[in-house]
């Protein structure tokens, strides 16, 4: 018996000793993970501060390029360049001064900071930039002066017939840098933005001081030795540090983010005394602490994936809406002059053929320009109370002709799941997404099921409050982790080309978060796939809007008749779209004139009464909502039809207030039919 108690208890040591390695070891590399975790989430931020900074800069210089067609300045009328200086910096509030310097003979021409006089030796931040901008033959974002006035610069050149002759500067407030630093820095912590030559252009601690001086000689030697990582260091504070830095490879200006280095020894420190304290517990705590730890983990890696992909998906949606408001541009001028063609040709059938084709393309192009539009969630969603029981009664019809006959439809409703807050037309489409995607993931048949149900499974980062998990769920082919892990990537796609966008996932996880959710994808090869959204239930007080009855159709009535000769003044400073409105109208029979810009537009309001002002909405200076406003002020009553094909329809809607609008693209026809309606609507 003693012998077999003598066993039972060294079999038992030996079983605990597995269990406390396990536990010591497990502890170490927890504390080793939060110790990456921390780098990671750093490096993400210094990174994501360097876009912010770039894309400031890149938008200065755009406004700056303005200018830099100017024909007073191709002819050397000075004092005329001056004065629409004025006015351009003037429309630029964060912008200090406008410099032009004469790149042949080394001088400054004029400073905005400086009555308009003779020339002036170029100083040495001046010489530099000549230097960069000859090198470079492209605008570049400058450095910061030193103090007492620090003035970030960016610089274009101005080129004519060939040769380099000005440079134009900005000074920008650093307080623009300065909100975009504070914007991404944690709360409490030291981090900076430094220029290619080493200068603070922000800093979250000690700003007005130190904005303009050289950084430290570790900031200094980082970005002298790499684009990116990590390094120890001291603050002027005495703060001692690990700075995660990135470098732009644009305008080589750096974000540096500083953590206290006890954030990052500390974890390495405890490891060892959390392996001390699981060995001395183990044989009560082990197990629990084993389970509790790698549950923690687990939750952390999904956690920090979920911020990536949030932060991913935020900057490559503002960069698709950027390229959508161009894109519309562009096919405006696309569409409209095809369209004229077409009326032109109507006895050829080849070319008005092939007018068409070019015109098909043109208008899936348009489509493609709205998925970009909703993808970066620059189109405002009406958010309200969504009834999912109305929505489901709704959309079957449609929903099982979209899957076709060899897929069984099944929709299951949970009643205390009924209120979600979404954009029911939105919500409608995602799901018309989600069951297209599941059809042609089942191409022999299967089962697809909509179902609604309350959950408390919620993503960290969200607001706690009680949601609804709306899931899709296919019998189908299912995903591999790879494409799983990239399928809500704009413009990833596993169809044959021709057959998909890779936007359709894109537009739902839009939906979602604009809605104030999430979503997830779980998928298995052979095993089907569930695409989970994530959605705030409604109020219980909730009142859904009951749907508007359809009205009876009207008896077709001839058109009023507009007023011949109407005189239109059309302004747009893109010069193929303006043209396309301008002969548009002509061939209509209205009388035209055009213009670039909102000052010339006023003169020419002072100089004739008209009709009608059609003005393009995204324009430097003066935007088309401003011009509006002060052409009215000159001619009272007269009729604004704003055309925008600008990304952020919210801000468009702000600005008009209840305005006329025509989104572009458009054709002649659109564009006829909204012109006749303003003026009808002006008619006694």
């Amino acid at each position: 018996m003693r012998f077999f108690r003598r066993s039972l208890i060294t079999l038992g040591v030996a079983a605990t000793l597995p269990t406390v390695v396990f536990v010591a070891v497990g502890a170490f590399y927890f504390l080793r993970a939060e110790r990456a975790r921390i780098e990671t989430d750093t490096l993400s931020r210094s990174e994501l501060a360097t876009m912010l900074v770039d894309g400031r800069l890149r938008r200065d210089l755009a406004a700056l390029n303005v200018l830099t067609s100017s024909v007073d300045l191709a002819k050397g009328n000075m004092r005329e360049f001056y004065s629409r200086v004025q006015r351009v910096k003037a429309a630029n509030p964060a912008w200090r001064t406008i410099l032009l310097i004469d790149a042949q003979n080394a001088q400054e021409l004029f400073d905005l900071r400086r009555p308009l006089g003779t020339p002036r030796p170029l100083d040495e931040t001046q010489s530099q930039a000549l230097s960069d901008v000859r090198r470079s033959e492209t605008p570049i974002a400058g450095s910061i002066t030193a103090p007492p006035e620090a003035l970030a610069w960016v610089y274009a050149p101005v080129s004519i017939e060939g040769q380099l002759r000005y440079v134009l500067g900005a000074g920008i407030e650093p307080h623009e840098f300065q909100q975009l630093l504070s914007a991404v820095a944690a709360p409490g912590t030291t981090a900076a933005i430094v220029d290619r030559n080493g200068r603070f252009v922000a800093r979250t601690v000690s700003f007005e001081t130190r904005v303009g001086t050289p950084a430290t000689e570790f900031v200094r030697n980082a970005i002298r030795d790499g684009d990116r990582g990590l390094y120890r260091g001291t603050t002027y504070e005495g703060l001692k540090n690990y700075t995660a830095f990135h470098t732009s490879p644009w305008s080589q200006w750096s974000a540096h983010l500083a953590v206290a280095s006890a954030a990052i020894d500390a974890p390495t420190t405890w490891s060892l005394v959390a392996a001390a304290l699981a060995a001395a517990g183990a044989l009560l705590l082990g197990g629990t602490l084993t389970l509790l730890m790698l549950r923690d983990m687990t939750e952390r890696r999904r956690a920090e994936e979920t911020l990536r992909q949030s932060q991913k998906m935020e900057a490559v949606g503002q960069l698709t809406g950027g390229i959508a408001h161009d894109f519309n541009n562009l096919l405006t001028a696309v569409i409209g002059n095809l369209d004229l063609i077409r009326n032109k040709v109507k006895d050829n059938e080849r070319l008005q053929r092939l007018a068409d084709n070019a015109l098909e393309a043109s208008r899936r192009g348009a489509k493609l320009a709205s998925q970009l539009l909703a993808f970066s969630r620059s189109q405002r969603m009406a958010v309200g109370p969504v009834d999912l029981q109305q929505l489901f009664n709704g959309m079957s019809g449609l929903l099982r002709q979209s899957v076709g006959p060899s897929i069984e439809v099944r929709m299951e409703l949970d009643p205390d799941a009924r209120m979600v807050m979404s954009d029911a037309n939105q919500l409608e489409l995602a799901l018309l997404n989600l069951a297209v995607n599941a059809r042609d993931a089942m191409p022999a048949g299967g089962v697809l099921i909509i179902s609604a149900r309350l959950t408390n499974a919620a993503d960290r980062d969200l607001p706690k409050r009680d949601y609804v998990q709306l899931s899709v769920t296919d019998t189908g082919v299912g995903m591999t982790e790879e494409v799983r892990a990239r399928a809500i990537e704009p413009f990833f796609t596993t169809k044959a080309v021709g057959q998909g966008t890779g936007l359709g996932l894109s537009q739902v996880y839009a939906v979602a978060r604009e809605s104030g959710g999430s979503l997830h994808i779980d998928s298995e090869m052979h095993q089907g796939t569930t695409v989970r959204l994530i959605l705030p239930l409604a109020p219980a007080d909730a009142v859904v809007p009951a749907p508007i009855p359809a009205a009876p159709v009207p008896a077709q009535a001839e058109p009023e008749p507009v007023k011949k000769n109407a005189a239109v003044l059309v302004v747009d400073d893109d010069r193929l779209v303006r043209r396309f409105m301008t002969e548009s109208l002509r061939s209509l029979g209205y009388d035209v004139r055009d213009t670039d810009n909102g000052v010339d537009a006023l003169v020419l309001l002072d100089a004739q009464r008209f009709d009608l002002l059609l003005a393009d909405f995204a324009m430097p200076g003066m935007n088309g909502a401003e011009l509006g406003k002060a052409a009215q002020l000159k001619q009272p009553g007269l009729p604004v039809l704003i055309v925008s094909g600008y990304a952020d329809s919210a801000a468009v809607e702000a600005a008009l207030g209840t305005g006329k609008q025509l989104r572009k693209p458009f054709n002649v026809a659109e564009l006829g039919a909204a012109v006749t309606e303003l003026l009808q609507s002006r008619e006694p």
